[in-house]
């Protein structure tokens, strides 16, 4: 006759892989419900959000992204999501998934707001410039409101003389003025992309 001590062991054995793999489908199936999938478009939601190397607080910082900024979802380790930043000079980094918010249906079906004619014409100007002299002057432009944005520039624009600092300035004042009433001021303030103030001008 076996022994109950015994079979009581082995019957333990036998659920406890059961509960183990029944803990990692709950996690996996419950983690984050609220969030895109791979392939989904999230949006930044915090000012000049660093894109790391690696899914870590101390990996390297690749570049930063500006608020209202829209990625593609890759994939996911723990707290960190890796994403496409649809960016000629970087493919791909990681974003801490608190800085990053899914994006609603309805958001597809409002009107385009003032900032976003202006993000489009600014996209398409940064193109033109990229086709020219092969590199770009600024990376991200973001809304801070009351007629104030706020440009993250290359090292390219920072090392430039004051003649082609003006210059390029003067282009956004012209795409600013292009998309916003008549008499309408602007303040645009240019930050590096480890997020320290350069200048600010006004018009």
């Amino acid at each position: 006759m076996k022994s109950p001590i015994k079979n009581k062991i082995f019957k333990q054995k036998t659920i406890t892989p059961v509960a183990i793999a029944l803990c990692v489908i709950f996690c996996f199936g419950y983690t984050n419900d609220s969030m895109a999938l791979e392939g989904d478009e999230l949006i930044v939601i915090e000012s000049l959000v660093n894109v790391r190397s690696g899914p870590d607080g101390e990996a390297e910082p690749l570049f930063r992204l500006a608020e209202g900024r829209k990625v593609i979802e890759i994939q996911r380790q723990n707290n960190w999501i890796e994403v496409d930043a649809q960016r000629d000079d970087h493919a791909t980094g990681w974003i801490h998934k608190t800085l990053l918010s899914k994006i609603g249906v309805s958001e597809n079906t409002s009107s385009p707001t003032r900032f976003d004619k202006f993000l489009q014409r600014f996209n398409e100007q940064n193109e033109i410039i990229k086709n020219q002299n092969g590199t770009l002057y600024f990376t991200e432009a973001a809304d801070k409101g009351e007629g104030k944005i706020e440009l993250i520039a290359t090292q390219d624009w920072i090392n430039g003389d004051m003649e082609m600092h003006n210059e390029t300035l003067s282009v956004i004042f012209k795409i600013w003025s292009d998309v916003t009433p008549v008499g309408k001021s602007i303040a645009v303030q240019v930050v590096d992309e480890q997020g320290q103030r350069y200048t600010v001008m006004m018009r």
